[in-house]
């Protein structure tokens, strides 16, 4: 009979004992619950914060960019010409007058007029070869209500409100 009894006895507090780790366990559930819907109900908030305000982030771009490049040139021009030559020189002229050869000098004294179109034509192929520093930061914005990331950000909106009801 007596073990009887403390047979009953363990067995009344091995029943009493896992009733209380029940219990335990179904509490700590409950608040892990509440907890998760406070989480889903937050998150939810932000997410509708975060479609109303844009998306603003300045990308840095910091490179050199090689140019190699070939630049042709087909030209022609007329250059106009107009203008005067003065010439101001004397001159020894030979002559043979057969007793024998005489030198003259001859004074010169004149000015030309000069009036001509030269025309100039440049064919040529230039070759460019540098490289070229960027440092500059581009700012972006992204509009969380415009295609494509309305449509993400509603179905996961639908999906949070989803497992919020599962958890009421």
């Amino acid at each position: 009979m007596q073990k009887r009894r403390v047979s009953l006895w363990t067995l009344g507090l091995l029943v009493i004992g896992s009733l209380a780790l029940h219990v335990w366990t179904i509490s700590t559930l409950f608040q892990v619950r509440s907890t998760a819907s406070q989480q889903l109900s937050q998150l939810q908030t932000a997410l509708d914060e975060a479609r109303r305000e844009p998306l603003v982030y300045q990308v840095p771009i910091n490179q050199t960019v090689p140019i190699n490049l070939d630049v042709p040139i087909n030209q022609s021009l007329d250059i106009p010409i107009n203008t005067s030559v003065k010439i101001k020189d004397t001159i020894d002229l030979p002559v043979d007058t057969g007793f024998g050869s005489l030198t003259i000098p001859v004074p010169i004294d004149v000015t030309i007029p000069v009036s001509t179109n030269v025309p100039i034509t440049f064919n040529q192929t230039v070759a460019i070869s540098t490289s070229v520093a960027v440092d500059l930061n581009v700012p972006i914005t992204i509009d969380l209500n415009q295609a494509p990331f309305s449509g993400y950000l509603d179905r996961l909106q639908k999906a949070l409100a989803d497992v919020a009801e599962q958890l009421k």
